[in-house]
C-alpha cells in the first residue's frame, strides 16, 4: 500500500498537487503527486487525474494534510 499524501504543493505553473514523497534516495528531487483544483475551502481531485512526478524545486506547500493513524 502507497504511503499517504501529506502536503498540497503548487508549481511554478501555478498547478496544484497533493503530494507524498517518493521513498527513494534516487527520487529524492521528485515528489509522487496528484493534480487537485480549488472547491470552496479545500481541495478536490480533478477529474482524469492520476500519480505522476512532480519536481521539488520551485514547489512552495500551501497546506499539510491531516495523516489517519492505522
Amino acid at each position: 500500500m502507497p504511503a499517504p499524501y501529506t502536503h498540497i504543493v503548487q508549481n511554478l505553473a501555478g498547478q496544484f498537487f497533493q503530494v507524498r514523497d517518493a521513498g527513494s534516495t534516487d527520487l529524492a528531487h521528485v515528489f509522487h503527486g496528484m493534480a487537485v483544483k480549488r472547491v470552496g475551502g479545500g481541495f478536490a481531485p480533478k477529474k482524469g487525474a492520476r500519480e505522476i512526478l512532480v519536481r521539488k524545486v520551485g514547489c512552495r506547500v500551501v497546506a499539510a494534510l491531516a495523516v489517519k493513524a492505522a
